[in-house]
């Protein structure tokens, strides 16, 4: 039996909103929420040990005690509810989860997902869950409802072909019939012999793996690459349908989860979906997760972090600060620093007093200014393709061989190509000075997204395309668009099949033969995750790659077809390919932006930083803002604006690339630790008057302006 209300078609309607039924803008200000775990319990010491920090939120958990409550409401405490449909149905415990997996490797037979998502008592039991905790808490200063934290179809994005579970099963097939129509065009598309939609069964990883000894325009990865998009659909729809549940009790407050996981083909992390079924999210910042939920919520949804502060006040001020220019609304606490609780009994640990202002500070006026007023990009998008991720896992799998299935969270998470790549190109353009969103594969290729909106679009590692989504890109490059792709771009279709064309070849002015292989060659993971415990650097396979004026070059096969070609290198494939289409033209650069995260204070970064600038500057693009230290450009101290009405906010802030984690605050290496400094910032335009948001000090007018600054918080001007 098929639950009631799950999906049953290929892709979320476009019609449903991410945010709807709830009042999103009574969220409009930077929280603080405080974990209860090792804290004060209610009472006057409690209450009097938060004031001291200038803390006046806090988390409720399933279940959750009067007493507690009562404590939130009588101190004016804001709070979210925690596990609010319960816990151990949409995350799996880990001793859970590893029996599972021990099974899986001696058997890797058709795995079934302990209690499956498709089963109807888990529907209800989930529900039945949230109605208790929502009745009860929607009396008091509640913020938001989470489902539950590190949901996953798995466990957090760690791999497993699930889910064969019977209900599964049948809704997967019921899926398939109406994408394909006909189980001959099924059969077509999967190389298969299916009698009957009844007899379809779906590839897992171990059957395809022979297709790493081809060359990619062989590849035929649909028949598993369905089963992993049915199984983020079926993930989405259960969260929209206790969206939906949720925004019936109580239709002021967003309904969504926490622990969010990087974009990932494992765990139902498919952003362009989960940011329309749900309508808040803490998500930690693994593969640019947080630019992706600013960007495709659009201000509209709130998205938080989890805080975990070190012990060293110049990185714990400037996680609140760079996240709070980032978009985020909020934090919540982890109170915990060193191994130790934040309070001793009711006294909070000596550092944390060196906070008290900063989280006064972000959660007062200037972070609901920030908040209540939008995002400026310079109109560049970069493309956001799940599809692609899946394709880039299968290659980046087959350094493990048969061991794949130990390809974890977390060592995927700290050596996905997909994901370091998607990294690196946000890097890249942030340090040039130019500001971005991420364009949703799943809004082109439904016809909904207005592309009108951008100057430039980058497709990085956009291996995966489909016809629709191809015909989107080349009428927006022939109205004057610019498109730039890294490398590769549409060698697949989006079901994982390989083209023996790429479907913008033509548009970039490129022929390749992929017979010549990527990189060295042999390699198709471009990091090989086997060797983890070596530097990032000594991971990526670029040893025997070509390279050109000192970028490695990703595709070896890959030619120019037109004249207007910006090099070509000798030997080698075509390095930075141009093609003008009318007013639009096209960008092929063959070249991989991740060594750029390990480069970018290095001689190296000034040749990625030169070549992208070259490139922007074609499509008319140039850094609204520099910022100068004593008299040397600061490339990374980024420049992010937020409009409202007539005022412009220009936010600065250091911009190191952090290593994020999802039990710590991970490593942010650059957080400058020193005091304040002076600064210069050029504008392109002259403003008639600018002040320092933070402080209310004058700052002069016209183009050129002097602050001084804290370099482990956020400058923030006020333009007018």
């Amino acid at each position: 039996m098929v639950a009631v209300g799950l999906l049953l078609v290929p892709a979320l309607a476009a019609a449903t909103p991410s945010v709807h039924g709830n009042d999103a803008g009574a969220w409009d200000h930077f929280a603080i929420l405080v974990w209860q775990y090792r804290t004060p319990p209610p009472g006057p010491d409690a209450a009097a040990a938060y004031a001291r920090l200038n803390l006046r939120g806090i988390h409720l958990d399933n279940g959750f005690s009067d007493e507690l409550l009562a404590f939130a409401n009588e101190n004016d405490f804001e709070y979210y509810v925690d596990h609010a449909a319960g816990k151990g149905d949409l995350h799996l415990y880990p001793r859970e989860w590893e029996a599972f997996r021990a099974a899986q490797r001696e058997s890797r037979d058709r795995p079934e997902r302990p209690r499956c998502l498709h089963d109807p008592e888990v529907r209800d039991r989930l529900i039945s869950t949230l109605r208790d905790n929502v009745r009860r808490a929607s009396v008091g200063n509640c913020l938001a409802y989470s489902f539950d934290d590190e949901i996953s179809t798995t466990s957090f994005t760690s791999p497993a072909d699930v889910c064969w579970a019977p209900a599964t099963m049948a809704a997967f097939r019921e899926w398939l019939r109406v994408r394909y129509g006909t189980v001959d065009a099924l059969n077509a598309r999967w190389a298969s012999d299916f009698a009957s939609f009844a007899e379809a069964v779906p590839a897992q990883v171990d059957d395809l793996r022979y297709h790493h000894a081809r060359p990619f325009a062989e590849w035929n990865l649909a028949p598993w690459a369905d089963h992993r998009e049915f199984m983020d659909d079926a993930f989405a729809d259960l969260l929209t349908d206790l969206r939906y549940e949720c925004n019936q009790l109580d239709p002021r407050r967003p309904a969504g989860f926490v622990g969010g996981q990087a974009p990932s083909t494992y765990g139902g992390y498919d952003y362009a979906k989960l940011t329309r079924a749900v309508q808040w999210m803490e998500a930690y910042d693994i593969g640019a997760s947080n630019e992706i939920l600013r960007s495709l919520w659009a201000g509209q949804a709130p998205h938080v972090q989890t805080y975990f502060a070190t012990g060293a006040p110049h990185v714990d001020k400037w996680f609140l600060w760079y996240y709070l220019v980032h978009g985020n609304r909020g934090v919540i606490v982890w109170p915990e620093m060193g191994g130790k609780p934040w309070f001793d009994g009711a006294q909070p640990q000596p550092a944390l007093d060196a906070l008290a202002d900063t989280f006064r500070e972000v959660q007062g006026d200037i972070g609901r200014d920030l908040l209540n007023a939008e995002f400026s990009t310079d109109g560049v998008a970069l493309y956001y393709s799940q599809p692609s991720i899946r394709v880039s896992w299968f290659m980046d799998i087959r350094p493990h061989g048969a061991s794949w299935v130990n390809r974890s969270s977390s060592l995927n998470n700290a050596n996905a190509s997909d994901l370091l790549n998607r990294v690196a190109w946000t890097k890249w353009l942030e340090d040039v000075g130019v500001q971005y969103d991420f364009l949703s594969y799943l809004d082109v290729r439904e016809g909904i997204a207005d592309l009108s909106r951008y100057r430039v679009i980058v497709l990085p590692r956009t291996f995966a395309l489909s016809d629709a989504e191809a015909a989107a890109l080349r009428n927006f490059v022939h109205a004057g668009g610019t498109l730039i792709a890294d490398y590769a771009p549409g060698t697949f279709d989006e079901y994982g099949a390989g083209r023996s064309t790429g479907v913008l070849d033509d548009l970039f002015g490129v022929r390749r033969d992929a017979r010549l292989g990527v990189l060295d060659g042999a390699a198709i993971a471009e990091i090989n995750a086997e060797r983890h415990a070596d530097p990032t650097p000594d991971r990526a396979e670029y040893a025997g790659a070509f390279r050109a004026d000192g970028f490695v070059q990703y595709e070896r096969g890959v030619t120019a077809t037109v004249s207007d070609v910006m090099r070509e290198s000798a030997p080698g494939p075509a390095f930075h390919a141009t093609n003008d289409h009318g007013a639009g033209h096209t960008e092929y650069l063959n070249v991989t932006p991740t060594p750029y995260l390990w480069s970018r204070r290095a001689p190296e970064g000034f040749a990625y930083r030169r070549l992208l600038e070259s490139v922007l500057a074609r499509a008319g693009i140039v850094p609204r803002a520099r910022v100068l230290r004593d008299g040397v450009e600061a490339h990374t101290v980024e420049r992010l604006f937020w409009r409202a009405g007539e005022t412009t906010y220009l936010c600065l802030v250091e911009n190191p690339v952090r290593d994020a984690k999802i039990d710590g605050m991970g490593t942010a290496q650059g957080v400058p630790e020193r005091g304040r400094e002076d600064i210069e910032v050029h504008l392109t335009w002259a403003v008639g008057r600018a002040t320092d948001a933070r402080t209310g000090r004058e700052l002069g007018s016209g183009s050129v302006l002097q602050m001084s600054w804290n370099p482990h918080e956020a400058a923030i001007l006020k333009l007018q």
